[in-house]
């Protein structure tokens, strides 16, 4: 996939993340963690591919991200370890939204937050990068 299909990707699945809060919480945490797990996968590929830490058509699986050696797939890069443990936090609870009991409104916002936190500090390594071009 190139840089901008990623890009493009990751904007269609944080649109369907920001409908389904706005058509509310306990109704759609189904469609915020199905979303949010797939969104985060397509920035963080984005940003893995602008670093060249990952060369165009590798596919990252979000499934990786279950297990915390996930780390061991990728060489350095800045914030790896808070980038990692983010993700791998959204891909855990994401799971059990999709295929979990109803969630209460407080822990759906809580994993939100969890995601707000990863999405910033991914779209700010991404500008720092493109900003040294």
């Amino acid at each position: 996939m190139k840089i901008e299909d990623h890009h493009n990707s990751y904007k269609e699945h944080r649109d369907a993340i920001n409908w389904a809060i706005d058509r509310g919480l306990e109704r759609s945490q189904r469609i915020i963690g199905m979303h949010a797990s797939q969104a985060i996968i397509e920035l963080f590929s984005e940003f893995l591919h602008k670093i060249n830490v990952i060369e165009m058509g590798f596919q990252i699986n979000h499934r990786w991200f279950k297990s915390k050696k996930v780390s061991e797939r990728f060489s350095d890069f800045p914030k790896k370890d808070l980038i990692i443990e983010k993700i791998n936090k959204i891909e855990l609870i994401s799971e059990n939204l999709i295929y979990g009991s109803q969630k209460t409104e407080a822990e759906i916002k809580s994993f939100l937050d969890i995601f707000n936190t990863a999405e910033k500090l991914i779209l700010k390594l991404i500008d720092k990068k493109n900003e040294s071009r």
